[in-house]
């Protein structure tokens, strides 16, 4: 019997929501800024994961929509993708296993291509209504970590303050409704609910009960790789393998010291846990 992933799904859409309506008041509040566009496939072909539960609604999607031909063609180009990625995250690896500077490794990460295996030869999405939280983010400044993110062919200047999303907010709630899913369903697998991949195994990824480890049923745990790792996401939604560190939070600033963005935010201080917003440099070519 097919696992129900209702629940999870609307959660999950109520998320991609939010990100349309925050997108959408960034186009029509700095139109001269944001330069996305029908054709536009920058974002396209940029090396970045997805989470738990973006996976198995992409998954669900492109098995609804696509069968026949063109469904063969999408998941022959997921699996030439694949095995780009893996050889980019071996390189990348082994960079870090050497001591390479966490910086050297993301600009390494962010001069990779890799083409989505859902961008046609018209340079269109095939799945562009259900695309992932990363592609409907891309044209606006985001953060991780404190580190500022945008476009190059957007309006965006690097060293100047615009409003920001937080996308490690976004992430920790994307990958919450990963560890209520792993719950749900009962799954002996603890880090499921941490799993990042690529949305070319995204594709290809029969998500049975054998396969997300459901009590009951006898399957090979999932690749390991594929679970563990320093994730670097934002507006390219990077990520490189290695052994994975403590999160640490930013530190609290003082009530009176507030910047930018904050400084016109009427909202209590109970308000800044679900703020998706903030103001902060961009760094030159980034």
């Amino acid at each position: 019997m097919a696992l129900d992933f209702t629940e999870y799904f609307k959660r999950y859409e109520a998320i991609v929501g939010e990100v349309n309506t925050l997108f959408a008041k960034f186009e029509t509040e700095m139109p001269d800024k944001v330069k996305c566009g029908k054709g536009c496939s920058d974002c396209c072909n940029a090396l970045f994961d997805v989470t738990l539960i973006e996976a198995i609604y992409i998954n669900r999607k492109f098995n609804e929509k696509f069968s026949g031909m063109e469904r063969s063609a999408i998941l022959e180009r997921a699996d030439k993708a694949d095995r780009q990625i893996h050889k980019l995250k071996r390189k990348i690896f082994k960079a870090t296993q050497e001591g390479a500077p966490a910086g050297d490794v993301l600009r390494e990460v962010a001069r990779a291509r890799v083409r989505c295996p859902l961008l046609g030869d018209d340079d269109l999405c095939a799945l562009y209504e259900h695309r992932p939280i990363t592609c409907r983010l891309y044209g606006v400044p985001t953060s991780i970590g404190g580190e500022a993110h945008t476009c190059k062919l957007s309006g965006f200047k690097g060293g100047e303050k615009y409003p920001t999303v937080n996308m490690d907010i976004v992430l920790d709630r994307l990958i919450a409704i990963g560890k209520d899913l792993r719950k749900g369903i009962n799954s002996r697998f603890t880090d499921l609910g941490n799993m990042l991949l690529p949305v070319s195994m995204a594709l290809v990824t029969d998500y049975s009960e054998e396969y997300l480890g459901v009590k009951g049923a006898d399957a090979p745990k999932p690749k390991k790789a594929a679970q563990t790792g320093t994730t670097f996401t934002g507006s390219k939604g990077r990520k490189a393998e290695a052994e994975k560190p403590e999160a640490k939070p930013a530190p609290k600033k003082a009530d009176g010291d507030k910047e930018g963005a904050c400084a016109t935010c009427t909202s209590g201080k109970s308000a800044c846990a679900t703020c998706d917003l903030k103001t902060i440099t961009l760094g030159g070519g980034k």
